[in-house]
């Protein structure tokens, strides 16, 4: 069939780029899941989910630069042109093929799948504008649906344009880094969502996240304006402004309430809006917070007359009694390079987390002391896991899929070293998510092939540490056959785990429901959703951040719901996010924490836990920043 569809797509320069973007799209038909709108040929499912080939090098999909009259339209249809049929689709012109007949049974298929097709195009708008990951999740059943328009979004915006339009960041970080090719597309006027996000007065929040994450900063318009030049807002005005865009989508009254950030004009705080930019203040936590934190505090409780000179004199004698850093040396891998690159992460974190503090912010009682010796037991234990991931949350993993390797390697590493898969770096992503940014759709595949043979085996709790653990990726699996995981399973008759999968989704729609309550602090549905049979799941799962409902609502600081959570679910205590940070490492760095974190000292949180960076959550109660801004995604993900 894919043969078939080949056929009639337009032969395309021989580039080796262009040969590897084509090679990625049709690759990735093993991301996308089963036809399941009715249809009664693959031929027309494919050119939905794998039609690529005709499309520009740079991902666009090609706009239709006059209206389709009905004598061209069914010239297209009676020459079985299945690639200009899906171009219409995807560039949200799909009412157009609406009543049209065809004699051939393929395109009789494909039309008759197009009400289908829209529908689910509109709900990924809808809720790249609404906010609602899951949603989009749930429409998102075919790749191309990611880069089509709709009318719902005027100006031919992609829903990833919408998404940073209207701040939405987990949306925005989903689509970013699970579809690369959403950042190269551009709207009627050549912009980008790049673009989009350089108008935006938010410090930069969303320009970074999508630079990091791939997106073309020289990248030129219509006008011949890169999105470098819109940074500069000030020089742009009179060309483009973040109010004009959202004039556009009919939304310029809630540009107040979308903005956290509006210049001047709000009363400025160092504590909620450092003074360094991102990779400064990374550089200074890394190399300066230990010794100075050590120092302030005995400062703190000391109270020298001169306490400029007492610090001089400190870090004199910290310098004398530093040692030097050793690199660490990792356990052997298949992967050397990976080795190296993981060892290097991993010698910094070790460092920081050999020295016992001099003197804690929260004083250390007998529970603490008693949490120190578990710690000591469990030192073997910590130093595996130091060696899995880096400070920024990367496994050996994470850096194996960024790269290209012979079939059945990265199964192999996987198999073998029994790495967790669901891990997710600081970014959110997980190894799986880091193969497709970066052009490795293979390495993708050897992970679902993974996954795939533990339906094979059949046995039901590995996936049940998958979902508990937010993979988000199971049930996109499919065998070499197109044959879902699912199927699978029901084929080799492991009927538990079939009933599982097939009630995964709502599951996954309960988790959300739950968090989206929390968000709200809707005390009543809360209790609700919590006096269920499966209750501790619920309150132990994570989502695409890696939080669970207690880190939830401690962010929202919530005293009434914390409370509520930690008597039916204690373990949740010990639930870590994306970096290891508990939830107390959570409650010490929310402006309000005595309240919240006596509750959750008091059933048992541990005082010493350290997270991915070697930081106990004292650190967090003089160093709030980086809890400051999850509590900013979670206001923003409401």
């Amino acid at each position: 069939m894919r043969n078939s569809l080949q056929d009639v797509i337009a032969a395309t320069p021989s580039q080796p780029e262009k040969e590897q973007q084509q090679q990625q799209q049709l690759d990735t038909e093993q991301d996308l899941v089963q036809d399941n709108d009715g249809g009664d040929s693959l031929t027309s499912s494919l050119a939905i989910e794998g039609f690529v080939q005709g499309a520009s090098e740079d991902y666009t999909v090609q706009s239709q630069t006059a209206a389709y009259e009905d004598a061209r339209l069914q010239q297209i249809i009676e020459s079985g042109d299945m690639e200009q049929l899906a171009e219409i689709v995807l560039n949200g012109e799909g009412g157009r093929l609406l009543g049209l007949k065809s004699k051939e049974p393929e395109i009789q298929a494909f039309l008759n799948n197009v009400p289908s097709y829209m529908e689910k195009i509109h709900r990924v708008h809808d809720a790249a504008r609404d906010g609602s990951l899951l949603a989009l999740q749930q429409a998102l059943d075919r790749r191309k649906f990611a880069i089509a328009k709709d009318d719902i979004s005027p100006n031919g915006a992609t829903p990833l344009h919408v998404a940073v339009l209207f701040g939405h960041s987990d949306i925005v970080r989903y689509l970013a880094s699970r579809f690369p090719e959403t950042m190269a597309i551009t709207d009627n006027d050549g912009r980008t969502p790049l673009h989009y996000a350089a108008t935006i007065k938010d410090n930069g929040h969303f320009y970074n996240v999508l630079s990091q994450l791939g997106a073309n900063p020289k990248a030129l318009d219509k006008l011949g304006h890169t999105p470098e030049f819109y940074v500069d807002m000030e020089k742009s005005k009179d060309v483009l402004t973040y109010t004009e865009l959202l004039t556009i989508f009919g939304a310029e009254e809630l540009e107040n309430q979308l903005l956290s950030d509006q210049g001047q004009s709000q009363p400025v705080s160092f504590q909620g809006n450092p003074i360094f930019k991102t990779e400064q203040g990374k550089y200074l936590a890394d190399s300066l917070a230990d010794p100075l934190i050590k120092a302030l505090t005995e400062i703190a409780n000391k109270r020298p007359k001169d306490p400029v000179a007492y610090l001089t004199g400190y870090l004199q004698q910290f310098m004398g009694q530093r040692k030097p850093i050793i690199e660490a040396l990792v356990h052997s891998s298949s992967s050397k390079t990976n080795s190296t690159a993981i060892a290097s992460s991993v010698s910094k974190v070790s460092s920081s987390r050999t020295g016992k503090p001099h003197a804690d912010i929260i004083e250390l009682d007998a529970r603490s002391l008693a949490e120190q010796q578990e710690d000591d037991e469990d030192a073997a234990l910590a130093v595996q896991h130091l060696e899995e991931r880096d400070e920024h949350g990367q496994s050996m993993l994470h850096f194996a899929c960024a790269r290209s390797h012979r079939r059945g390697a990265l199964y192999t590493l996987i198999e073998e070293s029994r790495i967790d898969v669901t891990y997710r770096d600081e970014l959110y992503r997980t190894a799986r998510d880091v193969a497709l940014q970066a052009n490795q759709p293979n390495n993708a595949a050897e992970i679902d092939r993974y996954v795939l043979a533990q339906a094979v085996l059949g046995d039901v709790e590995p996936f049940e540490q998958l979902a508990l653990q937010g993979y988000d990726h199971i049930l996109d699996v499919e065998d070499e056959n197109g044959k879902s995981i699912v199927d699978v399973a029901a084929e080799r008759r492991h009927e538990a785990l079939v009933d599982f999968l097939n009630s995964l989704r709502v599951l996954e729609e309960t988790r959300e429901d739950l968090h989206q309550v929390i968000r709200d602090k809707d005390m009543e549905r809360f209790k609700e959703l919590t006096a269920v049979p499966n209750a501790k799941w619920l309150i132990k799962t994570k989502n695409y951040y890696g939080r669970t409902a207690l880190h939830i609502a401690v962010l929202k600081e919530s005293e009434e719901m914390v409370q509520h959570l930690v008597q039916l679910c204690p373990e949740a205590l010990k639930v870590t996010d994306n970096l290891e940070r508990t939830v107390l490492h959570y409650a010490l760095g929310t402006n309000f924490c005595e309240s919240v974190s006596r509750i959750l000292i008091q059933n048992g949180a541990k005082r010493t836990a350290k997270d991915l960076k070697g930081r106990q959550p004292s650190y967090y109660f003089i160093n709030k920043a980086d809890i400051l801004r999850l509590q900013e995604e979670e206001e923003e993900s409401r």
